[in-house]
């Protein structure tokens, strides 16, 4: 190259970077050149957009959008060159990111980098034979040419830096993204969504690391499991927005009540499970974690402008070198329904008889699945009497269940997991439709003054179609609405607020009576009870039990008299000797039940004694 090349060259540096101030003017020569390019331009775009679309690596449709962005970069490029033929200018730094732009439009739209390079090259290669032919064609001066085609091969390695650049910048933003996107799922993997809280997996490791310690290094910790008691009901009540209110609630004050290193999980729905390491007299400072955890849950909550009432049972199990995590929780988790058990709002340490409880109420859910198909449900019936005539007037169907292999098993065992499991329904069903048949039968065989009572559930109170199966049932068996009194517990009606309510009343519109059970032992009052479609109270047995002394006789009279007042009637239940008889006559009681007037028994052996006559003497 001349020295006049060379000088030209450090020229074009030396204007690239200062600016056009510092331009030298250019030769004719290169004028003439730039001047026949700069009609070729569409010519040239064209030209290398069909080179580079032969020769892309990715064989997916280009969009048109990527094509006028190959065209704008052809075309922008070119104008720089030929414009620095023409007045000896570099193109600004504003200008060449101008040119700059198509490319990153297409990087933008997912052009790989291997076909943005060819693109370039493809340019570059195109503008070189471009300005060869010109200059052959104008018997251009050499060094004119040289410096056009020194421009040209600048330029493409400019913007060559640029792109990749471009994509150093995408990537490294990629990256990062991706960074985050991976720690947001293995986050999201390892914690529940609603609460923050770890989840079974999560904690089920830590546990996993805490048997470790336990075996290495004499540590000791203690697993506690937790449940909420009557969640369901808050739901039903406040409705599930509220009980997710609740449940994050919960997880904060299990985080205030707890020490920094413990780790509090929840396991799913209403169950939370923590593990307490580095306790030195693991089972009192286990139990007063437990205490303060049953404390602070026993305070109101305040969700969705309701103050909610709960409780917690918790179950405590000891962690010991070489144990399970899986079977740590589950024995946890069998101490807690223990709580349950008796009593609730409460804490129980593992014993391993609860083992065999938990197996025995396993093998009880599952039967439960097939009782009733399986005709293993039996209706016991108690006569319930007048006590001014001494008349049966009612019998209360009561289920038993004979279970192939455990033999009968007792209502009070099996009822509370119907409820839990939500079998009641089923059962329920079969009750009131087999307690229909029957009451039916009787009353056509000349007992038709005795009506049939079944015990209704709160699950099915909350199903709006049960006064339409009631009826169903009512019409199938030819049983009058009259006959049939149907019982809720007052501790339905009082822990889960307002539900079935218009149930109640659609059920009094078909003719059904209804009766509160179990009255006294709940929170309502008598005021409450009478705005609900109710017929009579059945006051519970604790208060007849303590009929003779003034106080509890007293109180049961004066809960017949306001009954009476209110347009209620009274049935006592539990009614075991004579003086307590006596008493609730003396309160004018209107009916009772109990061992006095007659056990429970199947439907013959009642007809068989001669029970279901209308003057059967009590006892």
């Amino acid at each position: 190259m001349s020295e006049d090349g060379r000088s030209r060259r450090r020229g074009l540096r030396l204007v690239g970077r200062s600016g056009a101030a510092d331009a030298e003017r250019p030769s004719e020569s290169a004028v003439s050149l730039g001047l026949a390019l700069r009609p070729r331009t569409d010519e040239l775009a064209d030209r290398v957009l069909a080179r580079w679309q032969a020769a892309r690596v990715d064989r997916s449709p280009v969009s048109q959008q990527v094509r006028e962005d190959v065209l704008r970069f052809c075309r922008s490029g070119t104008a720089q060159i030929t414009n620095y033929l023409i007045t000896g200018t570099v193109a600004s730094a504003a200008e060449t990111m101008t040119q700059a732009a198509p490319g990153r439009a297409a990087a933008n739209r997912s052009v790989n980098l291997a076909d943005l390079v060819k693109m370039h090259l493809y340019w570059r290669d195109v503008i070189i034979e471009m300005l060869e032919e010109e200059a052959e064609r104008l018997e251009s001066d050499p060094e004119a040419l040289e410096l056009a085609l020194v421009a040209a091969k600048m330029g493409s390695d400019a913007a060559l830096v640029r792109v990749a650049k471009v994509f150093d910048s995408h990537g490294n933003q990629l990256q990062a993204q991706l960074e985050d996107e991976q720690s947001r799922l293995t986050h999201q993997a390892l914690h529940d969504a609603l609460t923050g809280l770890p989840n079974r997996v999560l904690f089920l490791e830590r546990l996993t690391q805490s048997v470790e310690a336990a075996a290495r290094r004499s540590i000791h910790s203690a697993v506690l499991f937790i449940d909420i008691d009557r969640f369901k009901s808050v739901n039903d009540i406040a409705g599930h927005a509220a009980g997710d209110q609740l449940l994050i609630g919960v997880a904060r004050r299990l985080r205030e009540v707890l020490r920094p290193a413990d780790t509090v999980a929840r396991l799913g729905g209403d169950e939370f499970v923590v593990l307490c390491e580095n306790l030195y007299d693991v089972q009192k400072e286990a139990i007063a974690i437990a205490e303060r955890i049953c404390q602070t849950l026993a305070k109101p909550f305040s969700a969705a402008g309701n103050e909610l009432f709960t409780s917690a049972s918790v179950g405590i199990a000891f962690v010991r070198p070489g144990d399970d995590s899986h079977v740590l929780v589950a024995r946890a988790d069998s101490a807690m329904y223990m709580a349950k058990q008796r009593g609730r709002s409460r804490w129980e340490i593992y014993h391993p008889d609860f083992d065999e409880r938990t197996t025995r109420r396993a093998e009880l859910i599952n039967g439960l699945h097939r009782a009733v198909e399986r005709d293993e449900l039996v209706l016991h019936y108690q006569p319930v009497k007048d006590l001014s005539s001494g008349s049966v007037v009612s019998m209360e169907a009561l289920v038993r269940w004979q279970h192939p292999n455990l033999g009968i098993i007792a209502p009070i065992e099996f009822i509370p997991l119907a409820e839990e499991t939500g079998l009641i329904v089923e059962i329920g069903r079969w009750v009131l439709t087999e307690a229909c048949t029957q009451c039916a039968a009787w009353r056509a065989e000349g007992y038709d003054t005795i009506d049939v009572a079944v015990n209704v559930s709160g699950r099915q109170l909350d199903d709006p179609s049960f006064p339409s199966d009631v009826e169903a049932v009512l019409a199938t068996t030819g049983l009058l609405a009259s006959a049939l009194s149907m019982e809720v517990t007052e501790s339905v009606i009082v822990t889960e607020g307002s539900i079935g309510h218009e149930v109640l009343e659609e059920l009094q519109r078909i003719g059904v009576r209804l009766a509160i059970d179990d009255f006294g032992i709940g929170y309502s009052s008598l005021s409450y009870l009478a705005k609900l479609p109710v017929h009579s109270l059945k006051v519970d047995r604790t208060f007849i039990a303590g009929l003779g002394t003034a106080q509890d006789s007293s109180i049961v009279g004066a809960m017949v008299d306001l009954a009476h007042k209110l347009g209620l009637e009274v049935v006592a239940e539990g009614v075991e000797t004579e003086l307590e008889l006596d008493q609730l006559k003396e309160a004018n009681c209107d009916e009772a039940q109990g061992f006095l007037l007659g056990r429970p028994a199947p439907l013959e052996v009642l007809r068989g004694r001669g029970q279901l006559s209308a003057e059967d003497d009590p006892g």
